[in-house]
C-alpha cells in the first residue's frame, strides 16, 4: 500500500497564486480538513501585500495597468447591484484568499444574481458568473481595444515584458498566431513519446518508495517540470537538470504571490528575479542550439522557426523566452494543481478509484478515453486550476443588461460560474461523471474563453490524462495518511 500524502502535501498550499489569475484547489482542499496557515495569518499578509502595492502606487511606482485615474461617473441604473465589504478595498481579500476565492464568488452570485459590482485592488470593479453572461463579456472583448490585462508590475517582469499575458493588441495577436502552433493537437501528438517517457519515471520513483509517505505536490510538480522541459528540448533530461530547474521554478513561482518588492534582493520578489534569470539564461543557450540543429519536432525548435502567416516574421528571442516562462508556469504548476486535485479526489473515493482502475485496466480504449475525459472534467469544474481572471475595461463594455464602464475592472467568476451554473450544470454541488459522458474531449470551461483563452490547455489536459490513466493501469494503491 502507498501512502501518498501528508494530506497537506496534496493541499495545494504552496500553488502559486497570481493575484490576477489565481492557480488553486481551494474548495475540494477545504472540504477535505486539510492543514492550511492560520486563516488570520494569510488575511493579515494578503492586507500587507495589498497595502504594499497601493503605497508604491501613491509614491510614483507604476501601477497604472490595474490602478489608474479616478473613473468617470455613470448613471446607477445601467451598473449592476452589488456593495463592497470595505471601502476602497471592497472584495479584494475575500476574492483572492485561498479560502474564500470560490465561496465568495458563489456567495455573491446568491445575494446579487450572476452580475455584481464590488472595488477590487482599490479600484470598481464588475464581477461576472454564468455562461450566458460570460459569453457575452467574451464575446463584447473580442473587439480590440476593449480590455487589457490586468498585472502588477512585478508580475509582468516576472513573466517578461513579452509574454502573451501581458501584451494588447496587434502584438498579442501576432504572438499567439505564431505560438499556438507549436501547442495544437497535431503537434501535442508529436510530444507523446516525451510525455510517456516522463511518466514512466514517475511511476518508478513510486514504485521505489512503497509503504512511505510521499509529498506528492512537490513529486508532481518535478513531474510536471521534466515532461515541460522535455517537451521543449525534445529530448529526455537528466534528473540533476529538473531537480534544479524545479527548484528556480518554484522560487520564480512564489514571486507571484509576494508583494511587489523585487528591488530589494532578500525579499521574495527579490529571489523570484534572480531564479528567473538564471532560467532565462539556460533558455537562451537553449534556443542557440535549437537554432543550429534546425527545424525538428520540439517544441522549442517550433517556436524558434515558426513565422507568423501575416507577417512571415519569426520570433525574438525575448518573445521566445517570456512566453516559455509562461508555458512552464501554465504546464508546470497549473497541470501539478490539475493532478492534485484529481488524485485527492480519487483518494477520498475508493469506489470510484476502483471504478475507473477497472475502465483502465481493460482493453476498450474508446471507453478508457471517454471515462477518463468525464473524470477531468468534471474535475475542473469543480476544482478550477483557475478561479477567476481580471481585466482592465478600455472602452465600455455591454454585458447582458449591465455596463461596465471605461477604467473599471472587469472580474471573470470562473469558480462562481463552475461551481453554481445549474443551467448548464444540474445539480451542481454533485460530483458526477454522467453529465459528460455523452460528449467529446474534456470541458475547456475552467481554461477561460474569449482572445484571451488558455493556450497551453492541450498540452495540461493531454499531460494529465496520461498521467491518470497510467497510475490507475499500474499495480499501485494509495491512501491519505492518517489524520491529516
Amino acid at each position: 500500500m502507498l501512502n501518498l500524502g501528508s494530506c497537506s502535501s496534496l493541499s495545494l498550499a504552496n500553488t502559486p497564486l497570481l493575484l490576477v489569475q489565481c492557480v488553486a484547489a481551494g474548495r475540494t482542499m477545504q472540504r477535505a480538513g486539510l492543514r492550511r496557515g492560520s486563516r488570520l495569518r494569510s488575511l493579515v499578509s494578503a492586507a500587507i501585500s495589498l497595502l504594499t502595492l497601493r503605497g508604491l502606487h501613491s509614491k510614483g511606482f507604476v501601477f497604472s495597468t490595474c490602478v489608474g485615474k479616478r473613473p468617470r461617473a455613470v448613471p446607477l441604473r445601467a451598473l449592476p447591484p452589488g456593495r463592497p465589504s470595505f471601502p476602497l478595498l471592497g472584495d479584494t481579500l475575500k476574492l483572492m484568499g485561498q479560502d474564500t476565492m470560490a465561496s465568495y464568488q458563489v456567495d455573491s452570485r446568491k445575494r446579487w444574481g450572476n452580475v455584481w459590482k464590488s472595488n477590487v485592488l482599490f479600484s470598481p470593479a464588475v464581477l461576472v458568473t454564468g455562461w450566458e453572461e460570460l459569453d457575452a463579456a467574451f464575446r463584447a472583448e473580442c473587439r480590440r481595444g476593449t480590455t487589457e490585462p490586468c498585472f502588477p508590475p512585478h508580475h509582468r517582469a516576472l513573466f517578461g515584458h513579452d509574454s502573451m499575458l501581458v501584451r494588447s493588441g496587434d502584438y498579442h495577436s501576432r504572438l499567439r498566431r505564431t505560438i499556438l502552433p507549436a501547442l495544437s493537437g497535431r503537434a501535442i501528438s508529436g510530444y507523446q513519446i516525451y510525455i510517456d517517457a516522463a511518466i514512466s519515471d514517475f511511476l518508478a520513483s513510486l514504485s521505489d518508495r512503497q509503504g512511505t509517505t510521499i509529498g506528492m505536490v512537490d513529486l508532481l510538480r518535478s513531474l510536471t517540470v521534466k515532461v515541460i522541459v522535455q517537451v521543449l528540448l525534445g529530448k529526455e533530461v537528466g534528473a540533476a537538470d529538473v531537480i534544479a530547474l524545479s527548484s528556480d521554478v518554484a522560487t520564480w513561482s512564489r514571486g507571484l504571490l509576494s508583494a511587489p518588492t523585487a528591488f530589494i534582493p532578500w525579499t521574495t520578489a527579490g529571489r523570484a528575479m534572480r531564479a528567473r534569470k538564471r532560467i532565462a539564461a539556460k533558455l537562451h543557450a537553449w534556443i542557440e542550439a535549437a537554432r543550429e540543429a534546425g527545424p525538428n519536432d520540439s517544441m522549442l525548435s517550433r517556436l524558434v522557426h515558426s513565422r507568423d502567416e501575416q507577417t512571415g516574421k519569426t520570433l525574438e528571442d525575448s518573445a521566445i523566452v517570456d512566453n516559455v516562462f509562461t508555458l512552464i508556469f501554465a504546464g508546470s504548476d497549473t497541470t501539478a494543481s490539475l493532478l492534485s486535485s484529481a488524485i485527492l479526489h480519487l483518494s477520498q473515493n475508493a469506489a470510484l478509484q476502483e471504478e475507473l482502475r477497472e475502465v483502465c485496466t481493460g482493453n476498450d480504449d474508446l471507453k478508457i478515453e471517454t471515462v477518463t475525459n468525464a473524470f477531468l472534467s468534471e474535475i475542473l469544474r469543480t476544482n478550477p486550476p483557475a478561479p477567476f481572471a481580471m481585466r482592465k475595461v478600455k472602452q465600455e463594455m455591454q454585458i447582458k443588461n449591465f455596463t461596465v464602464p471605461k477604467d473599471w475592472l472587469l472580474v471573470y467568476g470562473f469558480a462562481g460560474t463552475l461551481l453554481e451554473d445549474a443551467k448548464k450544470y444540474p445539480s451542481p454541488q454533485e460530483f458526477k461523471l454522467d453529465r459528460w459522458l455523452a460528449k467529446d474531449g474534456v470541458d475547456e470551461g475552467a481554461f477561460g474563453g474569449g482572445p484571451r483563452m488558455c493556450p497551453g490547455r492541450f498540452l495540461a489536459i493531454e499531460e494529465a490524462r496520461s498521467v491518470i490513466t497510467a497510475l490507475l493501469r499500474s499495480r499501485l494503491r494509495w491512501k491519505l495518511e492518517e489524520g491529516d
